[in-house]
This record gives structure tokens, sequence and C-alpha cells, in this order.
């Protein structure tokens, strides 16, 4: 049910030293940006639960507790994929997240006035690095 999603990006820190008047640059800790993905909501909210509950686990609306299974990240993470398709149909790129979990969840606008629109929401993951799935065939 997703539409869209981000092929990853990934930044690289500068670290400025300065030396004999000149500012001399060195690569510094690669970072991370989170990554939003775009879902079509389905009448039955199977996949909106789904991000709720997930979301619920790590954080309560009521009891602002961590469900158990929840405590370690390996509890409350998981490993996510996103491809890229030709025009013949076939993969041509593909990343994995690894350690991913829900940060934000969209408000779904419910509005009569909309009627020839398919309700959507975005998600927001955090994750902790990608990796690109090479030399894999499709």
């Amino acid at each position: 049910m997703c539409k869209t999603a981000q092929l990853p990006g990934s930044t690289v820190g500068v670290v400025p030293v300065q030396y004999f008047g000149r500012e001399l640059k060195f690569a510094g800790n690669r970072t991370f940006a989170d990554w939003t993905i775009t879902v079509i909501n389905d009448e039955d909210f199977i996949v909106r639960n789904a991000f709720e509950r997930w979301m619920n686990g790590l954080n309560t609306h009521r009891t602002n507790l961590r469900s158990a299974a929840a405590l370690t990240p390996s509890g409350y993470t998981q490993d996510a994929e996103v491809y890229q398709y030709g025009k013949d149909g076939k993969r041509i790129k593909a990343y994995k997240f690894i350690g991913a979990f829900p940060t934000d969840i969209t408000p779904i606008d419910v509005d009569w006035g909309s009627n020839d629109t398919i309700e959507e929401f975005s998600v927001t993951l955090t994750y902790q690095w990608w990796e690109a799935v090479a030399d894999q065939v499709f």
C-alpha cells in the first residue's frame, strides 16, 4: 500500500581545523536523514493500525509506558527495504534500512468535499543506517 518513498541519502560531516592561519577540512561522522513514506489508506485501516500499534508499543498514550517487547532496540526496530523499478517492471536498485522504527504518522483529513481523492497518510521512520543491496539479480 506504499505509494511513494525515497531512495536514501546520507551526509558526511566536516570537521574544520585551523592550521597556520588556514582552515583545513576533514571528514567527520556520517548522518542519515529520516525516511518518509506515503501510504494509501484502505477502509479497514490495516496498515495505519499496524503503524499505530507499533508506535503505541514505543510509548502508550494513556500510561506513557513502553511495552515489554520494546525494552530493547531489537524489540521495536525492523529492517525495511525500498526498490526502484525500471520501465519493464524489473527491480533495478534496492536499499535496506537497518533498525527502522516510526517516529511520526501524519493525520488523515476526513472531508466530504474531497470525494474524488484516495485517503493517504505519511509515516516518518528513523533508522540506524542504510545499505545498498549490491549485485543482486532481480
